[in-house]
């Protein structure tokens, strides 16, 4: 059986919710052509990060802070992970050096910006903390439910997807025919994700105790 994995990193899509539609239909080049170019360094140099120096390869310096290769490919294993897209799909777009050069680029921009909120002492802030607090959990409600529902999934079948395209064609003028069996599929596949995901729920509310206060209108 295969497994859909989606999501992690995506600040955009953690803070919207954990129930947000997770199989859409995306492009296979998104995110291809960028000029710029990695700076990674043919030779060694000592990191002094905070918590730990050695002697690594690294990509990028903003200022003081270091960049190294195994950090920047961690980072682009999660962006991955994050892609609304199927392990074939995310297997070829890793392998693009556009892909990676485009997320340098993205992450340097990134990290210019998250060194200038520091320095106003954003992180200090108690909403940021609040934040962080519910980006925390959520992400690991997410990572929870690939694992426990992901694999569960069952890929539909050409019948069900032509069924369906047959039953609701005038919903479908214009667009490709492969697009339109393409969003059939992430609909089942939707579908089956919000069925397991409610029974869940429900046996989850079954085993706990949960009180509301009548007192508070919410």
């Amino acid at each position: 059986m295969k497994k859909w994995y989606y999501f992690l990193f995506a600040m955009f899509f953690i803070l919207t919710g954990v129930f947000i539609d997770r199989y859409v239909v995306t492009t296979k080049t998104a995110m291809a052509n960028d000029s710029f170019v990695i700076a990674q360094a043919t030779n060694q140099t000592k990191s002094k990060t905070k918590g730990r120096g050695s002697t690594r390869t690294w990509v990028v310096k903003i200022d003081s802070t270091i960049i190294t290769l195994d950090e920047f490919e961690r980072e682009f294993s999660v962006h991955v992970y994050s892609l609304p897209a199927d392990p074939k799909q995310k297997a070829q777009y890793k392998k693009s050096e556009a892909n990676k050069k485009k997320f340098l680029s993205n992450l340097i921009n990134e990290y210019l910006i998250y060194k200038k909120a520091i320095a106003e002492g954003y992180d200090k802030k108690p909403f940021v903390k609040d934040l962080l607090k519910a980006v925390t959990r959520r992400a690991i409600i997410q990572v929870y439910l690939n694992d426990k529902i992901e694999p569960k999934l069952r890929e539909p079948s050409d019948q069900e997807i032509e069924a369906i395209y047959n039953q609701n064609k005038k919903l479908f003028t214009g667009v490709d025919i492969d697009v339109a069996r393409q969003q059939i599929r992430m609909q089942l596949l939707q579908r089956q994700y919000n069925q397991y995901l409610s029974e869940l729920i429900d046996e989850l509310k079954g085993a706990a105790k949960v009180i509301r206060n009548e007192n508070i209108n919410l």
